[in-house]
């Protein structure tokens, strides 16, 4: 698997390079759930995106499938929690059945971890569970700020001080015994030669939040997590929220992958890519992953990316992939130049863009380049 990864990203260097697309997307995301267990202040899938909390059909799934062009790899994660999928798990079989080398992975807040659901995910055939964390139970000796119930909420999961359990994911005792849980086994089997997903915490970057990310690395070596990733909060829909300023960010970054190194845990960040992945996409003058990747919603609608789900560039369930990825509304987003709806869209970039609310970014869009049909 890992030869298989790091091929693929060589050619996606090559492309990046060559400021080229492949000929159909290889990188899919289905949104097959915008159901969520909690309500993370730093999420706009209700305010500003305003998801419909449905789940993606069975129907509508199949017919996505046929439409693909043999993926390299689907993430099943859209703006919900994936594991309320009721048939989350028969998705996976499907894509294995059909695509026995595929990559199929998820991200998830992990409060769903129970005895039951760890066996389906060990017995499924996931490559990777991605784990969104930001912080770690606040109590006892380690405690470094009080937890007050939020006065804005009634709940104390949100820790009123905490901003970072306030606006992040909120991540109470219980979870970090079922994460616990589920690492041990997946460790066994690795441990014991046999297939199993590789498990990565993912971690948003707060003003503050030093203390706490670090605390989470030391976690994620002692806990038996495979790999760190850091990533950078966007605020163009959240003005009230903040994110640390990009000198703030780069003296975060090499704490943890100081860190890191230390505890022996691999630690990445999607906003500091390397100078090679610099250097391939131009230094940041269009977006990485804009060459081999589509956004598919839970009707089968494609977009380029999440954040601009809104987007529709045509439907699965109704027409080819070939057609929508090569139709002019889909190749405008690669250039020449940014796209205006990109415009202060730093998600995946090494720079940091001055942002740029999404509802002017959307005045911004020619009528010509998007549908709402």
């Amino acid at each position: 698997m890992q030869v298989r990864r790091l091929y693929r990203q060589a050619k996606k260097l090559a492309r990046l390079a060559t400021k080229s697309r492949v000929d159909t997307p290889r990188e899919v995301q289905l949104e097959v759930t915008n159901r969520c267990n909690l309500d993370c202040d730093m999420c706009p899938r209700l305010v500003l995106l305003k998801v419909p909390e449905v789940d993606m059909s069975w129907e509508t799934f199949t017919s996505v499938l046929d439409r693909l062009d043999s993926p390299e790899s689907i993430t099943l994660t859209g703006w919900g929690e994936p594991l309320m999928h009721p048939r989350v798990f028969d998705f996976v079989a499907e894509i294995k059945r059909r695509w026995r080398s595929c990559d199929v992975s998820f991200t998830t807040n992990a409060h769903f971890f129970t005895e039951a659901f760890i066996a389906k995910i060990l017995a499924a055939g996931v490559s990777r569970v991605n784990v969104s964390l930001e912080e770690l139970p606040w109590s006892g000796a380690d405690a470094k700020a009080p937890v007050p119930v939020d006065h804005r909420t009634g709940n104390p999961m949100k820790g009123a001080e905490n901003h970072v359990a306030r606006d992040g994911h909120p991540t109470p005792p219980k979870v970090v015994d079922r994460l616990r849980r589920f690492l041990d086994a997946v460790n066994k089997e690795k441990a014991e030669g046999r297939a199993h997903p590789e498990v990565r915490m993912q971690v948003v970057l707060f003003p503050g939040g030093t203390e706490i990310m670090l605390r989470l690395v030391d976690f994620a070596a002692e806990a038996g997590f495979h790999a760190v990733n850091l990533v950078r909060l966007d605020v163009r829909g959240r003005p009230d929220l903040k994110r640390p300023t990009w000198e703030q960010e780069r003296e975060m970054i090499a704490l943890a992958r100081e860190r890191a190194a230390k505890l022996g845990v691999p630690l990445g960040s999607v906003n500091d890519h390397g100078a090679i992945m610099k250097l391939a996409s131009h230094s940041d003058r269009f977006c990485v992953r804009l060459d081999n990747f589509i956004y598919v919603d839970v009707a089968g609608n494609v977009a380029p990316c999440c954040l601009l789900r809104g987007h529709r560039l045509g439907n699965l369930v109704e027409q080819p992939l070939r057609e929508i990825w090569h139709g002019e509304r889909m190749k405008r987003f690669y250039g020449p130049g940014v796209h205006p709806a990109c415009q202060g869209c730093d998600a995946f970039l090494n720079c940091y863009a001055e942002p740029a609310p999404f509802e002017r970014a959307r005045t911004a869009l020619p009528i010509a380049s998007v549908s709402h049909g």
